[in-house]
């Protein structure tokens, strides 16, 4: 009989470098899923498979999901280890130390910031709030010290390097982001996530947080860069602590907590096969009541909304530096259902009276349908997967999905893909599809804009409709309407983002 061997070492690379990034919704879970990655497994924290699945009456699973789960459990237990935690609100309080505490001041009192808040500032007023900084600023001067040491520290380091890990991780700066974050928030959490909302914008455009820009890609990736270069040196410290025997394992293992910019996302994606974007999605009215306690007055349900939907759907056109979750969400590789255990039960609770009826009513078989697991339980079945690819098989509804995601990848549209498999109530596919142009019509992702910015004899003149290329009778011709909307076409394609 052959002696067994350890295969373990060979998930080593993967195990050893891991990057996820969250995004979602203000309030969809995000920190509660980062918080839980920086604490690991805990089996107080995590539902135990016999207790949420087994049924003792008759001695088996209730489904075979409960089964992968108590693999998922069972292995989760030994290997889900600690992810170190990097917040994107402290990574944009770097970039403030880089300046003066002085500098950060007089942003907060000029009139440029004033002016991109003025809305903000009327709706504030009109519920009893400061239209300022005045507040924040008279409390700010007493984090005035260590500001300027912590500052003097930040700008004398080399980057990326162990001091850099020592900084972000070990040092006082977390603990003053901590402090200097709630002063900022004391008067309104609204207007101080619109802040570090401007200073991020300011950050991708020209790569300064005070100031702004002209229309410019090369600063784009500046805020993702410093946090590339905190993981860096995360990586450059397990290495000197592996190889000073300090350490059992060369681990690295991060979670950015939270992306908002689609590009962002892009940059990871392109720079690491072992990064992750996780969707933390969560039912309306379970994250309004969830956000009930922290946007109280003067952040009324009118100011909150407005701000909402505004940092969902931000970026319009060629904004591609502004915050656009909508655009995120629909770029994550993994999507975890923001449910609390309670939540969870009565989802299955009612799925399975929904079911006993159909057995009854129709004489059918026993629905297939996977039942709803609790965010905690999730989040341990993808972690798990992300260390141990193929560990359990994926569900109906998974292998289903994932042929509507790979068919979206036929989709002609620049702007959106979106793919669909339709099955019957056994999960066998039936159809997939995805969204294209209509039949006869060229599509976009196979247009030449050129050949509409500049006509030639060689120009594929019928890959663009008439309303677009040229007028589609005489009495068009005569019209406004037509060349207005080839003109405004022409004139976004002739200037290039550089």
């Amino acid at each position: 009989m052959s002696e067994a061997i350890d295969l373990t070492h060979i998930y080593d690379l993967r195990n050893n470098f891991t990057v996820i990034g969250l995004t979602g919704q203000i309030g969809s879970g995000c920190s509660e899923v980062a918080e839980q990655l920086f604490k690991g497994f805990d089996s107080l924290d995590f539902e135990e498979p016999f207790n949420i699945g087994f049924d003792y009456k008759n001695e088996e699973f209730k489904h075979n999901s409960f089964r992968k789960y108590r693999i998922i459990y069972n292995y989760a237990k030994i290997n889900f280890k600690s992810y170190s935690l990097i917040n994107y609100k402290e990574v944009l309080v770097m970039f403030l130390l880089k300046y003066s505490f002085d500098d950060f001041i007089k942003f907060l009192e000029s009139e440029k910031l004033l002016s991109d808040l003025e809305d903000l500032f009327k709706k504030l007023k009109s519920s009893g709030a400061e239209p300022n900084f005045k507040i924040e600023i008279s409390e700010l001067f007493t984090l005035k010290e260590t500001f300027n040491e912590l500052s003097n520290e930040l700008n004398r380091i080399d980057i990326p390097s162990i001091g850099l890990y020592d900084f972000y991780f070990e040092g006082k700066f977390k603990p003053f982001c901590e402090k200097f974050l709630t002063v900022l928030k004391k008067n309104s959490r609204i207007k101080r996530n619109k802040l570090l909302q401007i200073i991020s914008i300011n950050l991708r455009q020209s790569g300064n947080p005070y100031k702004p820009s002209k229309l410019s890609a090369v600063k784009v990736f500046t805020i993702v860069e410093l946090i590339n270069d905190i993981i860096k040196s995360h990586g450059k410290y397990v290495k000197k602590m592996f190889q000073e025997g300090q350490t059992k394992e060369e681990r690295t293992q991060i979670v950015i907590d939270d992306l908002r910019n689609p590009i962002e996302i892009m940059f990871f994606k392109q720079r690491f096969s072992a990064y992750y974007t996780v969707a933390i999605n969560r039912e309306d009215d379970s994250r309004r009541d969830a956000l009930s306690n922290k946007y109280s007055t003067p952040d009324t349900k009118e100011i909150r909304e407005a701000y909402w939907k505004e940092e969902y759907d931000e970026a319009k056109n060629h904004e591609f530096y502004k915050a656009n979750i909508s655009a995120c969400i629909q770029q994550a590789d993994i999507h975890i259902t923001f449910l609390s255990k309670k939540e969870a039960d009565e989802k299955n609770s009612g799925l399975q009276k929904q079911v006993t009826e159909k057995i009854k009513t129709e004489n059918t078989v026993a629905d297939k349908t996977s039942p709803f697991f609790s965010w905690k339980m999730q989040l341990l079945k993808f972690v798990s997967l992300i260390s141990h690819p193929g560990l359990v098989p994926p569900s109906p509804e998974e292998r289903c999905m994932q042929l509507a995601y790979t068919a979206k990848h036929n989709s002609g549209c620049i702007s959106r893909h979106v793919g669909a498999a339709i099955t019957d109530e056994n999960y066998s596919i039936k159809a997939i599809g995805w969204n294209n142009t209509p039949e006869g019509q060229v599509p976009c992702v196979l247009r030449n804009a050129q050949d509409l910015i500049d006509p030639q004899i060689t120009s594929d003149k019928k890959a663009f409709t008439p309303y677009e290329y040229e007028y589609e009778s005489e009495e068009d011709n005569k019209s406004e309407t037509a060349p207005k909307f080839r003109n405004e076409l022409i004139d976004k394609f002739e200037k290039p983002i550089e």
